[in-house]
């Protein structure tokens, strides 16, 4: 990995896992220090990440990007609509292979107790989803996405274990894939919608309550 991608990972870590305050500005100078590396790699980490909409530039180097409300719901429509397009292709392309991989990781789901590996391995089920519907383009701008949501209404790990989103979401992601195996389409679109239509209000809702 080179000192540039080495600087683009680490930070968009910390940003999507909350790490920065909103106005933590992230200065060249102060970060190349950080990572021992020259200016140059880190300038180039920052316009990558500027690039994904997850810090913006000002007179102090680089700060989170925030978003207003209206914003952070335009994020979410064009994550379910990417995402809903994705399981309408994993209904069509999927392998017995990728099959297989959405089957396991949905039986470790259900027998998980902990709820940190449980959102760890619903979040794992999306991203074999993805993988399942063979689009470099759809997995990449998701993944842009992915970040930009994460940054503008993290996950609350402190949620708990019985908390009934989670046990509904165990049972969409069964239904989703359901419809992914009888290699219906129209189906598995229009419940992955219904699935992150309530995913979305639940963490704005968490987002406010925070």
């Amino acid at each position: 990995m080179s000192a540039r991608d080495h600087v683009y990972e680490t930070l968009r870590r910390r940003l999507i896992m909350g790490e920065y305050d909103h106005d933590a500005a992230l200065v060249p100078a102060a970060l190349s220090i950080e990572f021992a590396v020259s200016r140059t790699p880190v300038r180039e980490a920052l316009g990558l990440l500027e690039r994904d909409g997850l810090v913006r530039g000002t007179t102090r180097g680089f700060v989170p990007h925030t978003r207003s409300e209206e914003e952070i719901l335009e994020i979410f429509e064009a994550r379910a609509i990417l995402d809903s397009a994705a399981a309408a292709a994993a209904a069509e392309r999927r392998t017995t292979a990728d099959l297989l991989a959405l089957q396991e990781i949905s039986q470790r789901t259900q027998r998980e107790q902990d709820p940190s590996e449980i959102r760890r391995y619903l979040n794992l089920w999306h991203d074999a989803v993805r993988r399942s519907a063979h689009n470099v383009t759809i997995a990449g701008l998701l993944h842009t996405l992915d970040a930009q949501a994460k940054l503008a209404a993290p996950w609350h790990p402190e949620a708990p274990a019985t908390d009934p989103t989670v046990d509904d979401r165990r049972a969409e992601h069964d239904e989703i894939l359901a419809a992914i195996t009888a290699r219906n389409p129209e189906r598995a679109r229009t419940l992955m919608l219904t699935h992150l239509a309530r995913d979305r209000e639940f963490r704005i809702r968490r987002r406010v309550a925070g």
